[in-house]
């Protein structure tokens, strides 16, 4: 599995499990949070979204991070553009997308 973190482009083969990974801060004021959606969007046919995990902080952690996983597998050689759209709970939570554009080239054989 490639782990993906602040990375814009990525280059892999047919086959390849991707985990896009994003956090979230857990002690943010009510206005300023946002929340991750449940899955991506994805422009293209070359990848496919598996599933999503979170990882809460642990219990002992005050504050801390939520991470999410976004798991795809590249499918068909071509190119994909994955795009995470944060959802803000309010007009000061602005927060801009996470887009993945990820080019996959056939396997070895």
């Amino acid at each position: 599995m490639l782990v993906v973190r602040n990375q814009k482009t990525v280059e892999v083969t047919v086959g390849t499990v991707l985990d896009l990974v994003v956090t979230r801060p857990v002690a943010l004021a009510a206005g300023l949070r946002f929340s991750w959606p449940a899955s991506p969007e994805i422009e293209g046919s070359a990848v496919r979204f598996l599933r999503s995990r979170i990882e809460s902080p642990p219990p002992d952690v005050d504050g801390g991070v939520t991470t999410h996983h976004y798991e795809l597998e590249a499918v068909s050689p071509g190119q994909a553009r994955v795009t995470l759209t944060p959802v803000a709970a309010g007009r000061e939570a602005s927060r801009p997308p996470v887009r993945l554009d990820v080019t996959v080239r056939a396997g070895p054989g």
